[in-house]
């Protein structure tokens, strides 16, 4: 087995091109890469997609709205939930 390897091994050795003519053939390519900014109208109206769990099924529900809209709604969901937790009748205003 270890005889195959290094005989395999050996054949792609021979058969690879030297440096030279493989530079000489193949194109260069920059590795430099440019992102520019997004305008803040550009951000304003970016719609993103995401699946949500729906309470009562295992299919999720795919939310399509602005990144703006989805904060605000993360923030109203937050805040009635510390409502919520803060109202409950059998937590002991002592602690």
């Amino acid at each position: 087995m270890l005889s195959a390897i290094s005989v395999v091994a050996a054949l792609l050795a021979q058969s690879a091109p030297t440096g030279s003519t493989a530079a000489a053939t193949a194109p260069t390519v920059s590795s430099v890469v440019v992102q520019g900014q997004k305008s803040a109208v550009a951000v304003d109206t970016e719609i993103v997609c995401h699946k949500e769990k729906v309470l009562g099924t295992m299919f999720p529900k795919e939310i399509c709205a602005r990144r703006q809209d989805i904060a605000e709604r993360r923030r109203t969901d937050q805040e009635q939930t510390r409502e919520a937790t803060n109202l409950r009748p059998w937590k002991d205003p002592a602690h």
